[in-house]
Formats: structure tokens, C-alpha cells, sequence
């Protein structure tokens, strides 16, 4: 579901392959699948650190509004 992979940032354990890189609307909403998302919550006192982190997966409507309005603006 992503575009490409990025040259410069490679995962070891993948045998050096780049990091996913740029979400592609067609892909997601052709397959199905929508992207894990890492978040964070820093605290916001300097120092203090992280207050709290999670993986979502966002809602596929999300994506078909957003291809909707990918063609709309920029044509198929």
C-alpha cells in the first residue's frame, strides 16, 4: 500500500530493504488494507518524556474521501 521505499533508510532485519515510504490512496482503497499508524504523546514539560504511544489503523473511509478528492482536484 505504499508508494515506494526509501533508499537512504533500510531495515537490517529485512535484508536491507528500504522503509515503506508515501501511503498510495489507490492501493489502500484497492486492497483493503489501511496502514498501521505509530503514535506518540510527548509530555509537555521539557524532560518529562513520553506520556503515552499506540498503533491505530485509521478508517477506511478516510481514504475513499480523500481518493474522491485526489481526482476531483487532480483528474484519474
Amino acid at each position: 500500500i505504499n508508494f515506494t521505499e526509501h533508499k537512504s533508510f533500510t531495515i537490517p532485519a529485512l535484508d536491507f530493504r528500504g522503509t515503506p515510504t508515501g501511503i498510495d490512496l489507490r492501493k489502500v482503497v484497492e486492497t483493503g488494507i489501511t496502514p498501521r499508524v505509530n503514535t506518540g504523546i510527548a509530555h509537555k514539560e521539557a524532560g518529562v518524556g513520553q506520556i503515552g504511544a499506540g498503533l491505530v489503523r485509521p478508517p477506511m473511509a478516510i481514504f475513499e474521501a480523500a481518493l474522491v478528492a485526489f481526482a476531483e482536484t487532480y483528474g484519474s
